[in-house]
């Protein structure tokens, strides 16, 4: 592996989005925004929802949309042994990260229409709460679904802007 490599794993519960070896991991938590690289001090945060960007050892990077989690970041030695990348594990490396997100894709992934439609369903519907509403806090169910709502327009319009390259 090449100097400043270290392991990387990106988890939902579905299937493991990623694993291998990255040259940084950038991702937004709720104090700021974070870059991790070879040698980072140990942590374990939150993620927010956004863009987290893996800068890939060739070059080139991997965008993913994720909706919140968690991250992990181990410099104990040998801390990425175990990951597997290809056909067999990182030898060597010291740096493991470890992003576990309740909801996440790949950028190529996105289905561009089917996240346009959840936005304009959302939109919609929340312009529907909104015309018939009265004031806040009186109607429990029509808040509880604007929150919904509001929660849904979020993760369409993060979709669509990881999948434009604008996240």
């Amino acid at each position: 592996m090449a100097d400043g490599v270290f392991g990387v794993e990106v988890v939902t519960p579905e299937h493991p989005l990623f694993a291998g070896g990255v040259t940084a991991v950038v991702l937004a938590t709720s104090d700021g925004d974070l870059t991790v690289m070879d040698g980072h001090t140990p942590l374990v945060g939150d993620v927010a929802p956004g863009e987290v960007r893996l800068e890939l050892p060739e070059g080139g990077q991997l965008r993913l949309a994720v909706h919140g989690g968690f991250v992990q970041i181990d410099t104990s030695p040998g801390a990425a042994e175990g990951l597997a990348e290809g056909d067999g594990p990182l030898p060597g490396l010291s740096t493991r990260v470890t992003v576990l997100a309740g909801v996440a894709e790949l950028a190529s992934e996105i289905d561009v229409f089917r996240a346009e439609q959840a936005k304009e369903r959302a939109t919609q519907r929340l312009a529907d709460l909104g015309a018939g509403r009265g004031p806040v806090g009186v109607d429990h169910d029509e808040d509880v679904e604007a929150a919904e709502m509001e929660g849904a327009l979020a993760r369409a319009e993060l979709r669509l802007a990881v999948a434009a390259g604008n996240g």
